[in-house]
């Protein structure tokens, strides 16, 4: 999956997609494109080119960025371009000057046990190692200005911090263990652009994660971002409503998603950014399978150049159609595989193969048998008639027993036979 290619994706436009994330996070998804799609290459390469110049220190992911570039360029005849040279040369001596500043001042403040000071200036050197590219010293400084946290405020700086370094690390164990610690902090339910910016942390640690349940987990959590928090370091509010929507498809059941889509005031904002997002749900809910399934696998190349959801796009796409095709057996105790093969745009041989899947698997999403000569799929239907007299019979044993414990022991206390 890391060195899938993309020769052009369908609906996306560069600029108009990484112009809706800050910070760092421009920078990792125009690398991303470039490494991934042929026909955005150059162009993704040369914004991560001035974003990192602009906004970082780094001084050797400018240089890594600039080979990446040249051999873009080479691979379609066109003139590479050279190092900015003063730039490194004041990029370097400006980073040495404020390493000194900073390790000065840090010195200065512990020696006078000034701990307000000693905190700002421990998170001066974080953030100047993290702008340098070394999360690792950053990371460690961010951790000694715990020690001199003050108020809650202190403290949730100090655990947006240590989750920005951790999530550029991959760290995602640790993200999940700070944005426990930022929530448990008071007052920040007062504050919705905090809590929106922790549940798109939360939500991509969980899509990073071994959870069984993490597209529903995912999708429950962006679901409640209120939508004029506007995140936008790590998750864009369109990327919301992608991850989210896709999420909840995979792993909502029926009541559940028309519930997101119709009473959700806040989520239906957000899918209206993502229109085909929206539609893919609606024709799920009134079992145009086809319709979806077609426009989800139509948005596919994009999804593959989504930095965090590429490696399970998939997977998403598998899941929502092997519960499309769970959904349409449901009212039935005998299918028509050619009329199934109709409604879901394939051919009835790969329809028999997936339904043999879906009785085979390890969870054996359909109990049913294949007609194979007939393309007959024939469900089985419990006997509700004897399940409900084996309750009744079963709830009489019970009382029966209980009838019996309870006349034992007024006998014996009526024959004083207790144990005292």
């Amino acid at each position: 999956m890391a060195n899938h290619r993309i020769e052009a994706p369908d609906n996306l436009d560069f600029e108009s997609y990484i112009n809706n994330y800050q910070g760092r996070t421009r920078i990792n998804r125009a690398l991303f494109i470039a490494q991934h799609c042929d026909s955005l290459e150059i162009e993704a390469y040369k914004f991560a080119l001035n974003e990192i110049k602009e906004t970082t220190k780094n001084v050797k992911q400018y240089k890594k960025c600039v080979e990446a570039l040249n051999l873009a360029l080479r691979k379609q005849n066109l003139e590479p371009i050279e190092l900015d040279q003063d730039w490194i040369t004041n990029t370097k001596k400006d980073n040495k000057a404020r390493l000194e500043q900073l390790d000065a001042a840090l010195k200065t403040y512990k020696n006078s046990l000034i701990k307000e000071s000693i905190r700002v200036t421990q998170t001066g050197l974080g953030d100047f190692y993290f702008s340098c590219g070394e999360n690792g010293a950053a990371l460690k400084n961010y951790i000694r200005a715990r020690d001199y946290c003050a108020t809650s405020q202190h403290v949730l700086e100090m655990c947006f911090n240590m989750i920005k370094a951790n999530l550029e690390e991959q760290h995602y164990t640790h993200v999940q263990t700070y944005i426990a610690r930022a929530e448990s902090t008071s007052n920040l339910a007062d504050r919705p652009e905090m809590m929106a910016k922790l549940k798109c942390y939360q939500a991509l640690a969980l899509l990073k994660g071994s959870e069984p349940k993490k597209f529903y987990l995912v999708a429950n959590t962006l679901s409640q971002i209120a939508f004029d928090a506007q995140p936008g370091e790590v998750l864009s509010p369109n990327d919301v409503a992608i991850y989210g929507g896709l999420c909840a498809l995979a792993s909502f059941d029926r009541r559940q998603l028309q519930e997101l889509i119709t009473n959700n005031a806040t989520f239906k904002n957000y899918l209206e950014l993502e229109p085909q997002i929206r539609e893919m749900i609606l024709a799920f809910c009134e079992s145009k399978y086809a319709a979806s399934l077609e426009l989800l696998q139509g948005y596919r190349n994009d999804l593959m150049l989504d930095l965090y959801l590429c490696e399970h796009v998939d997977t998403l796409i598998q899941q929502i159609r092997e519960k499309a095709m769970v959904q349409y057996c449901v009212p039935y105790s005998s299918v028509d595989m050619h009329r199934m093969a109709a409604a879901f745009n394939i051919s009835v041989d790969q329809l028999e193969n997936d339904l043999i899947s879906l009785i085979n698997g390890d969870h054996g999403r359909i109990e049913a048998r294949i007609d194979s000569n007939r393309k007959i799929l024939c469900t089985k239907r419990p006997e509700l008639r004897k399940k409900v007299f084996k309750q009744a019979l079963d709830a009489g044993d019970n009382y029966e027993l209980a009838a019996k414990a309870l006349m034992l022991r007024m006998n014996l206390l009526k024959a004083d036979m207790i144990v005292r």
